[in-house]
């Protein structure tokens, strides 16, 4: 599960997205330490240092400046919510189901980070163990340059289109021969490291010469995934050690959140309903050509 976050504007007009959250009564305000008070509702300064801190990169002397304007913006949205309040838009079932998506994705992001923090710092023995278990991401890291030719199938072609497949000599061959059968077809070509790949996808183009190619059929496309280039590029240890923290620091993270969303689903009792259902994804249908 992703918990996504809406990039946050430098934007500082009335209608800028950041989203300030804090107001609270006036006898708090003392112990929120306030930025400002509109009405009676309190905007935290603490709030406003949140938002210069995602905001990143400010020098000293705009600094003040910019969170002058942030609290402005603050402002500007707490008179808007007043006054929707005051007017019981609260009480429409669009703003009541936006409030509770908005109230679900910041417990929840608030539960990721209290998971987080039970972990520890990864160590040298464990980035070391992960750069010695993977040459194909550093020591012999390659660059792969990739032809994808992509051709839409129907129940009618799709046997004609693996045919053609099989028989074209060459990415452009095939393409012809696709498009003279009235077949259409896209071809794109890209440049990744091996670290910008799926491992699986890296296992597989590290069995292939250069014009080899991976078929894949997945609902009505046809992909045809050619190597067309190689560049050994290798990582040394020091080079590669920031980006190993990073990944394992993240990955057990992410195994973290799995394993106890895995506990909170088989401890819930949860109801779909018709047409939702709970789908699991399908394994792609993939051949070596």
């Amino acid at each position: 599960m992703w918990i996504i976050k809406a990039a946050l504007p430098v934007g500082l007009g009335i209608l800028s997205l950041i989203l300030l959250p804090g107001c609270t009564k006036t006898d708090q305000a003392a112990a929120l330490d306030p930025a400002a008070v509109v009405n009676g509702e309190v905007i935290a300064a603490r709030n406003v240092e949140a938002e210069m801190e995602e905001l990143g990169g400010v020098s000293a002397e705009q600094a003040q400046e910019i969170a002058n304007r942030v609290l402005a913006n603050a402002i500007d949205l707490e008179l808007l919510a007043q006054q929707a309040s005051q007017a019981k838009l609260d009480g429409q079932a669009d703003v009541q189901m936006k409030l509770a998506a908005a109230r679900r994705q910041i417990l929840a992001e608030a539960q990721i980070t209290a998971l987080a923090k039970g972990l520890g710092p990864v160590g040298e023995t464990e980035t070391k163990a992960y750069f010695d278990a993977h040459p194909e991401l550093f020591s012999k890291r390659r660059i792969y340059r990739l032809q994808e030719l992509v051709a839409t199938t129907t129940a009618e072609n799709v046997e004609a289109v693996q045919a053609l497949t099989k028989q074209a000599r060459s990415p452009r061959e095939l393409a012809a021969a696709l498009q003279a059968k009235g077949i259409p077809v896209g071809v794109r070509e890209a440049v990744k490291g091996a670290e910008d790949l799926p491992a699986d996808l890296l296992a597989r183009l590290n069995e292939l010469s250069v014009g080899q190619s991976i078929a894949s059929l997945q609902g009505n496309k046809m992909t045809l995934l050619i190597l067309v280039g190689l560049e050994e590029r290798p990582l040394d240890y020091d080079e590669a050690k920031p980006m190993i923290e990073r990944f394992l620091a993240n990955s057990a993270k992410r195994d973290k959140i799995e394993t106890e969303l895995k506990k909170y689903r088989e401890q819930a009792k949860i109801e779909y309903r018709a047409p939702y259902a709970d789908i699991k994804p399908a394994e792609p249908n993939q051949a070596k050509e």
